[in-house]
């Protein structure tokens, strides 16, 4: 059918998803792409599992490698899914290796790390995730840095703006 949503967030599923974004996305169920490290983390799996079950959503965990594959399958399936990243560099290797995802990105949470700034609320870029952002914009996917639906947000140029380059 279709994703719902696309959205990168480092806690991937928490309180803002579970609580208003599913209210304004609808959505048969969760594809959560994470690195590989965390897709083989057994007990982690299980909290991101039941996080989706407590809204009768059933979640999906893939590496990339898995994404690659199983994203299309899930878009030209008879449901609706959200697809959330923890990182915008996950997006950008599905976009650079053919997987097409629609038009639309909304950017939410991206903690502070080394090497970050602050360019809205809660999100923190580095100069690769700029460039990231870039090579999806130039691909024709808006994306929208927004941690809430109702919330105005800033679109790439604006966030860029904000960013100092270091």
């Amino acid at each position: 059918m279709s994703l719902s949503l696309v959205r990168v967030d480092d806690r991937l599923i928490h309180g803002q998803v579970l609580l208003m974004w599913t209210k304004v996305r609808q959505g048969d169920a969760i594809i959560l792409l994470v690195d590989d490290d965390l897709s083989k983390d057994t007990f982690l799996r299980n909290v991101f599992i039941d996080a989706g079950n407590s809204l009768g959503k059933k979640v999906y965990i893939f590496n990339i490698e898995e994404a690659v594959e199983k994203v299309p399958k899930a878009i030209n399936g008879k449901k609706s899914y959200y697809l959330i990243s923890k990182k915008i560099e996950q997006l950008y290797h599905l976009k650079k290796r053919g997987v097409d995802f629609g038009n639309e990105i909304v950017f939410g949470t991206a903690s502070k790390a080394e090497g970050t700034e602050k360019i809205y609320n809660n999100i923190y870029l580095s100069k690769q995730d700029i460039d990231y952002c870039d090579y999806l914009d130039k691909q024709g996917i808006s994306i929208q840095f927004k941690l809430i639906p109702d919330e105005k947000g800033l679109n790439l140029d604006q966030a860029k703006s904000n960013f100092k380059g270091g």
